[in-house]
């Protein structure tokens, strides 16, 4: 074989790999950019609008009020007005990051392991004005918000911790708590589940 063909099909091969290599590379860049963009956003749901008063006035109304005030089973559009701004108000917001998780565009531990606990208590209350609502809108109407409780449910607060590799002390001040080892997780999760009422826990 000539070796200017020979030398030919080796150079062009190797365009060749050096456009495809540049490509993947590039569209990893694109993919990672994307992801981080995607982060800063949940990061800004996680911190600003789960820290703001209105969100926390809201939190506290539907946990401890919403079922003394409206008899579980009406829809959320019949709510008294005051009532279903604070529903929507929790409500779009697990929607929000659900709608995240169904789209695979954040790390799920970042948001099951710091909303998941809220996200699934909020839904325990809910659900039965969601569904009534659904009777109206359909199956979809914040089904987001439902696969996140799904999730939180199926990745309880203790798990998460696990997986997050949280680092814990061995014991605690017998001020705090009995003088042992580093309590099981059996008794976090009883800790966790005692927060129920206080809406600026976790």
């Amino acid at each position: 074989m000539d070796a200017a063909v020979v030398t030919n099909a080796v150079v062009a091969a190797i365009s060749v790999i050096t456009v495809v290599v540049s490509a993947f590379f590039a569209l990893r860049q694109l993919r990672l950019s994307q992801h981080a963009n995607h982060t800063l956003v949940a990061i800004e749901l996680l911190t600003r609008d789960r820290m703001s008063d209105a969100f926390l006035d809201s939190q506290q109304f539907v946990l401890t009020e919403l079922r003394t005030a409206c008899p579980p089973g009406v829809p959320v559009s019949r709510l008294p007005a005051e009532a279903r701004k604070h529903v929507n108000r929790i409500a779009l917001y697990y929607n929000g990051l659900g709608q995240m998780l169904a789209f695979k565009v954040v790390e799920p531990a970042l948001l099951l392991g710091t909303g998941g606990y809220r996200a699934r208590e909020a839904w325990t209350v809910l659900e039965p004005y969601i569904l009534a609502e659904r009777v109206a809108r359909g199956e979809s109407y914040l089904s987001n918000f439902e696969h996140l409780a799904v999730l939180a449910t199926e990745t309880p607060w203790p798990m998460a911790v696990r997986r997050l590799g949280l680092r814990r002390f061995g014991s605690y001040p017998a001020e705090v708590g009995p003088v042992a080892d580093a309590p099981t997780w059996a008794n976090v999760d009883h800790e966790v589940g005692g927060t129920i009422g206080d809406p600026h826990r976790r």
